[in-house]
């Protein structure tokens, strides 16, 4: 990890005014993001909660659990309430996360994609100083073959596949239409090894993708090393939105 990118995108940071709204993987990722900053303490965003009575003058990095997993649509609606209430005075960068337990294999992708996208482009509208930065859903571990045949043979099903699979269609949908603006692609984060190989299977005649087994505690959220990798490409990408 290149120390020196990481100070110049702090600075760069320093002075902008960030919503991020999430749930429990987002939690992760902004630990990962403040172990970052143990390193340069003295260019460290002010971390403060975005449901606070009051916000701090100046530069802050606000985050907040937004809706119930599970619901993205109420996910949506609750981002859009935050950055109106936020958005009265100046906001540089908003941006929302789904979690993973968003879509499953039952999941019509399209769908939570479309509430995603017409909640943007509402704010945008009322907002027009504000950069929205777009996120990717995080994918879960793929279940290995010789598991899910077990599986079959108690009379259980295996939803990691085709939950990965949606969550991949969902990807696909949101880097095609906000190609040229900023995003924070977590779900390729996630699925690529360190030596840049991605995690992928086929399902159903698609080629999908899955969270990297070295990355994870449980499956789904993230160790130290998942977080400080999504935490590092956070910064990254809020730093460059920034910019614009």
């Amino acid at each position: 990890m290149d120390h020196d990118s990481l100070l110049a995108d702090l600075r760069r940071l320093r002075d902008k005014r960030i919503f991020f709204g999430h749930q429990s993987v987002g939690v992760d990722i902004m630990k990962g993001v403040k172990d970052l900053t143990e390193a340069a303490p003295e260019l460290s965003p002010v971390f403060v909660a975005a449901d606070a009575a009051s916000l701090p003058a100046g530069g802050w990095f606000a985050d907040l659990r937004i809706g119930r997993n599970g619901y993205p649509i109420e996910k949506c609606a609750a981002f859009r309430e935050t950055v109106i209430r936020l958005g009265r005075g100046t906001l540089d960068i908003a941006m929302m996360k789904f979690c993973y337990a968003d879509i499953g294999p039952q999941t019509n992708p399209a769908e939570v994609f479309d509430a995603y996208a017409r909640t943007v482009e509402g704010l945008r509208t009322a907002f027009p100083g504000t950069v929205f930065v777009h996120a990717t859903i995080p994918y879960t571990v793929r279940t290995a073959s010789w598991r899910i045949q077990a599986k079959r043979v108690l009379g259980r099903g295996d939803r990691s596949r085709g939950g990965n699979l949606q969550r991949t269609r969902f990807n696909g949908l949101l880097t095609g239409a906000f190609s040229g603006e900023p995003v924070f692609d977590v779900a390729r984060v996630e699925s690529t090894h360190p030596g840049g190989r991605r995690e992928s299977f086929t399902h159903e005649g698609e080629t999908a993708f899955s969270l990297v087994g070295e990355y994870t505690r449980d499956g789904g959220h993230l160790n130290e090393t998942g977080r400080r990798l999504a935490g590092r490409e956070l910064l990254r990408v809020l730093a460059a939105a920034g910019e614009k």
